[in-house]
This record gives structure tokens, C-alpha cells and sequence, in this order.
């Protein structure tokens, strides 16, 4: 995605609020990654993550008259998605467990001191579906901070706008994710590298 300012895509917003399809398409070109990832990290499923993501430009689009530019547009775009999101599970009547597709510094940050590990390289693969299995069992607010934050990207300010919540909330939230992250998978690591001790 281009390099944008804050301001430049809150005018681009303020256009399409007027009905610009230009501005739209923009914007749309500019986000459309990040919100398939966001979809992919709490679906895992890139067929759910693309409806979705078209809905949310769909939503916007329908509702575009209402826009105030109060704040970030990543702010508001992500709001959208999240209300999106709720409204899927919702008619669904299932809450789909998250999967997150980990870029390299995102990886390395959570395995920590895993990767001085002579296996890791071999196992990267491996520990991936690890990460994806143990992101799973994080409370639906930590999982939703940790994909905003580490996978989108997203200011502390931004997502306790999105979430509707303090910033230190969303900066223990972070914390509490990461911490039982790393304790999570040093437990799956271990009971793979010592299955008779892990079944005693």
C-alpha cells in the first residue's frame, strides 16, 4: 500500500461522503490488503476474508453520507469492519477461530528465543499451524487487538477508537496477547520435543 498522510485519506473520505467515485476507488486501492488481512486473521479462510472485505467497502459506500471526519480513517474503516465482522458471526450463528498468516517480524517477535533453536528453520511450517492454533485460544479481544496491531498495523490510538476502549486498555490487552502467546506455543515446542514427559 502507498505511503499516505492521515489528512490526505480523511479528504479523500470528505469526497466520497459527496458522492466521488474516484475518491472511492482510491481509498479502496489504498486498504483493500489490510482488510483482507484483518478478515484472513480472524477467518482464516481467504473466501470469507474477500466477502467481507468487499461488504465493509460496500457498507461504507452506503453509508458514506454520515461520515465525520473526527478522526484516522484506518479508525473508521476498521470500525466498519469490526461491526461487519459481528454482524457475519452473528448470522452465522458461529464464532470462527482465528488464524493469522505471520509476516517474518511479527513470527520472530512471538517465538522469541525459539528462534536460536537448530530445528527452527526446519520447522518453521510447523510452528506456524502452532501460532494459528494457539492465537485461537486468546480471548476474542486479545486476538482482535493482536491482528490490529501486529498484522495491520494500527496506532494504540486507533485501535482503542475502533474498540471503543481506553488506550492502556488496549496496551494491556497487547501485553496479556504476546505473554500467553509465547507462553502457549513454548508449551506446544516442548511437548513436541518431549512427548513422553507431556503425556505423564
Amino acid at each position: 500500500m502507498e505511503q499516505t498522510s492521515p489528512m490526505e485519506d480523511v479528504a479523500l473520505m470528505m469526497r466520497v461522503r459527496g458522492g466521488d467515485e474516484c475518491a472511492f476507488e482510491l481509498l479502496f486501492g489504498r486498504y483493500q490488503h489490510k482488510l483482507l488481512n484483518f478478515f484472513y486473521g480472524l477467518s482464516r479462510n481467504p473466501n470469507t476474508a474477500r466477502d467481507l472485505a468487499q461488504d465493509t467497502f460496500l457498507r461504507i459506500w452506503k453509508i458514506r453520507k454520515r461520515y465525520q471526519a473526527s478522526g484516522t480513517f484506518p479508525a473508521y474503516l476498521f470500525g466498519v469492519a469490526r461491526m461487519i465482522w459481528l454482524e457475519s458471526c452473528r448470522s452465522e450463528q458461529k464464532a470462527w477461530k482465528l488464524g493469522v498468516r505471520l509476516d517474518e517480524t511479527a513470527l520472530d517477535g512471538l517465538t522469541g528465543q525459539l528462534a536460536d533453536c537448530p530445528a527452527y528453520q526446519a520447522r518453521r511450517r510447523e510452528l506456524h499451524e502452532k501460532i494459528h492454533h494457539a492465537l485461537g485460544q486468546l480471548p476474542e479481544e486479545q486476538r482482535l487487538v493482536f491482528v490490529l496491531r501486529s498484522i495491520d498495523g494500527l496506532s494504540l490510538e486507533d485501535i482503542a477508537s475502533i474498540l471503543d476502549c481506553p488506550v492502556n486498555t488496549v496496551r494491556s490487552r497487547k501485553i496479556l496477547a504476546v505473554k500467553k502467546l509465547r507462553h502457549l506455543l513454548a508449551t506446544l515446542w516442548d511437548a513436541d520435543n518431549h512427548p513422553v514427559a507431556a503425556t505423564r
